[in-house]
């Protein structure tokens, strides 16, 4: 049986848990269905939103980025990190019910360390070649969070344990093993 996520779960309590974990942890959140839609979402950071998914030159690299962590979550693996072409970082995890890619939770717009001089250049650089305001962008830039190693795993075990929720809350009760209760069972 062909499944979707919107028939599943509920929109209204996965757009409250994408702003809760952008409350708690400053970071985007959101939940794209396997078309690519954003179904709920919360926080994206100004130099996504503002600057790379709004200028034509640097969408094309979100894109490429986006393509990329599809195709990688196909590859039945629990969670992935990503570096997108625009120098931010991004991590998802699938959505499986009974066998089927519904879905995918993702986190991310994030830096892994601080930029340096070098880093810093390349920033410039981009924002140069897009036709960025450079001092808005960098400005833009330090905005976005720095995740620790230790960080990281504990952001992918939470979405590891979140996707795994949702696929199970997507599986029909009597696919899970659990009875099914019904008037004729009183």
């Amino acid at each position: 049986m062909e499944h979707h996520i919107t028939d599943l779960l509920n929109l209204e309590k996965l757009q409250e848990i994408t702003e809760a974990f952008h409350a708690v942890t400053g970071l985007s959140s959101s939940v794209v269905d396997k078309e690519g839609r954003i179904l709920a979402g919360s926080g994206w950071q100004e130099i996504c939103s503002r600057f790379h998914r709004a200028n034509e030159k640097t969408a094309r690299n979100c894109l490429k980025s986006s393509e990329a962590i599809k195709e990688r979550l196909k590859e039945d693996c629990p969670h992935i990190v990503c570096k997108c072409p625009n120098g931010l970082y991004d991590a998802a995890a699938p959505v499986i019910v009974e066998g089927q890619h519904i879905a995918s939770l993702f986190t991310g717009q994030f830096l892994m360390v601080r930029p340096d001089i070098s880093d810093i250049e390349q920033f410039s650089s981009r924002a140069r070649f897009a036709g960025f305001n450079e001092t808005d962008y960098l400005n833009a830039l330090e905005k976005v969070p720095t995740i620790t190693p230790a960080q990281l795993n504990d952001i992918l075990d939470f979405l590891k344990n979140y996707a795994d929720m949702l696929s199970y809350m997507g599986t029909p009760l009597e696919k899970r093993g659990e009875s099914v209760m019904t008037e004729d069972s009183n």
